[in-house]
Formats: C-alpha cells, structure tokens, sequence
C-alpha cells in the first residue's frame, strides 16, 4: 500500500496509489536548489514489532531516481539501494535540479502502475472461504498462511460422509477449495498455497528465491507420492514392513528426506526453508513432514526425520510461529482436548515442543 509524496509549497503532497490509497507515503525530500522525481518504496513485510503475530524482515529494492538537471534538462539516471519496512520508506535527494512538479507526477504514477503487481494485496482474501476435510492433509498449509497472514476466513470442515454431495460443487472434484468474495472459485492446493502466499507477503518477490520455494514445495508432493505408492496392493502388515524400509536408511523415502535436508541447508537460514523469513516452503515443510510422521501412513515412525536436524529446526520454527501457537490453541479449544485432535494434527501441535 505506499505511495508516493512530495514536500513543494510548504506542505506535502501526497499521491494516491492504484488503489487510491494515500496512507504510508514514501519521504522524498530536496534543497532550494535540488529536485528529486520520484521515490519508490514498496514493502511487502512488516516488522515485528508492528505485526507481532508475524516475523518480518525489509526488503532491498533498487530504486531508479532521474534528476532533470538545470540548464537544457539533461537527464541523469541512476539506481540506489535502499532497505525499507511498512511505515519505515526509504528517503533520497537529487542534486543540481530546478522545480519540475509535472515530472514528479507523470513518473509517480508509471512507476507506481508498473510495480503495484508485487504490492501484497491482502484485500483480495477478505471474507474468503476454505474449504476441506476435517484433517490437515492438503488444505492445513493454506490454512496456516491464511492464519499468518493475518486473514481472517471461514474454515469449512466437510465431513467424509457429505463429500459426495459437495465434490460436483468443486472445479475439479477435489478439495481443498478457496472461494472469495465475490464467489470465485481457486483449487489444486499447490496453486491455492501460492495464491495466498502471493497476498500475504509469504511468497517471495525475487523470482531466484520463489524458484526455490517452488522447488521445494514440488519435492514435498514427490515425498507424498513416493510414500503413498510404497506397499500398493500388498496385505497391512507387508505394507507396514514395505514402508518401514523406504524410510530407512538407503530407502526411497529417506533418501528424499536427506536431499530436502541438504536442501534446506543449502537455501535456508535461521529455521526456515528458503531464505530467512517465513514463506510458504517452511509452511509446505512443517505439514507436509507432520502429515508423513503423523499417522496417515500406517508403518512410518514418528521419528523418521530425527536424523535431519534441518528439516526439524523448520518444523520447530514453525511450530513456535506466534499465529500457529494461536491457530492450534484454538483448534484445542474448539474440540475441547488436544486428545480431540486427529493424530496428525497432534503432532503439528507438538512441534512447538520439538
């Protein structure tokens, strides 16, 4: 939500934004003698200290200041790299320009027109409804960015025995389903965890990181279905041993633990997935982990993942995740006991005990 001001006439002018919003405007400051154009901040994380159900971090964004010099009105571009939090914009001067007051304007507004497509729009999400299963399986990413974001939303709960009167009502037969305000409909729960991720601030802006968080999240779904496919058609307790030795060491499973492992290492820091902050691969990580030791696939230990410190700090960052405590605190609540909660769920709640 910046926009953009400018200090002329003793007072300051603010532009309204695409959205005509004219709150968090960015500083631009200048001399008698000077002129700066144009100052662009866009912030897509707060800080901590002022969204406190989240961890925040700035972000660094180039910014093209052109300063129209005296004299012939030559032009000199050149970038600058500026760190700014929402609430907290960047300030830069120009040097050796004269008043050029329609410039400002015209170059606000094509920048702010060319950038706003990676300004977090939370708005989008109001009054959104998720729709899944009582368990967490595919949709308890999404709801879980949902919570961190900070959105509010209803989470319907479709009971087993209902599914076959609510699966004709779903794009694609499937669940989970996110349907907004206004009665669009968005399904395939990688895309919808994206999508949310996208108007939260949980997926990154730079396309090397979102490529990795992608890349993750796709590794994810193959660990799924290798361990899904494990056993197929063999009696329980031949599939229950089949299972024990894929994650074991030298087993399929486990051998995409430890790359997702080594993963992490190589593109995390500080107990997150990708990068350092949160987003949506920590998120993917800690359910998609927590629903593979959390008891839907019978066999499988819950200490499988003991052996990769790296893919456990992640669950466990998680896990302590301000609005996550808040979110299962809830859930508790609303089931009366934790002993209420399915088994996997419990054990995304334990995490934050890990």
């Amino acid at each position: 939500y910046s926009c953009v001001g400018v200090w002329q006439n003793n007072r300051m002018d603010i532009f309204a934004n695409h959205q005509d919003n004219r709150t968090t405007p960015s500083y631009i400051t200048f001399e008698e003698t000077e002129c700066l154009i144009i100052t662009i901040t866009i912030s897509t994380q707060a800080s901590a200290a002022l969204a406190p159900m989240r961890t925040w971090t700035a972000v660094t964004l180039a910014l093209s200041v052109a300063i129209i010099a005296s004299g012939g009105c030559q032009a000199l571009l050149f970038r600058q790299p500026a760190i700014a939090a929402r609430g907290r914009p960047a300030t830069a001067t120009s040097t050796n320009g004269g008043p050029c007051h329609s410039q400002r304007r015209t170059i606000g507004a094509s920048m702010m027109a060319a950038t706003s497509a990676v300004t977090p729009d939370e708005s989008v999400l109001a009054g959104c409804k998720l729709t899944y299963f009582g368990i967490p399986g595919r949709g308890e990413a999404i709801r879980l960015a949902l919570a961190i974001g900070e959105v509010e939303f209803e989470d319907k709960r479709v009971p087993f025995p209902a599914w076959s009167k609510v699966k004709p009502t779903t794009p694609w037969g499937t669940l989970p389903v996110l349907e907004l305000a206004d009665g669009s409909q968005l399904a395939q729960a990688r895309s919808v965890l994206r999508f949310v991720g996208k108007h939260t601030s949980l997926y990154p802006a730079d396309p090397l990181v979102a490529q990795r968080v992608d890349e993750l999240m796709d590794a994810l779904e193959d660990l799924g279905a290798t361990i899904n496919n494990v056993g197929q058609g063999l009696a329980k307790e031949e599939k229950e041993a089949a299972r024990l030795v894929a994650v074991s060491e030298g087993g399929a499973v486990y051998d995409i633990l430890a790359k997702i492992d080594a993963f992490i290492q190589a593109n995390g820091t500080g107990g997150y997935a990708v990068g350092a902050e949160m987003n949506i691969a920590s998120i993917l990580t800690f359910t998609n982990i927590g629903r593979l030791v959390g008891g839907v696939f019978y066999g499988v230990p819950p200490t499988v993942c003991n052996p990769f410190l790296n893919i456990q700090h992640v669950r466990k960052t998680v896990g302590i995740n301000p609005a996550v405590i808040a979110w299962y605190d809830a859930r508790i609540d609303q089931q009366k006991s934790l002993d209420k909660l399915s088994p996997a769920e419990q054990i995304l709640v334990g995490c934050r005990n890990m």
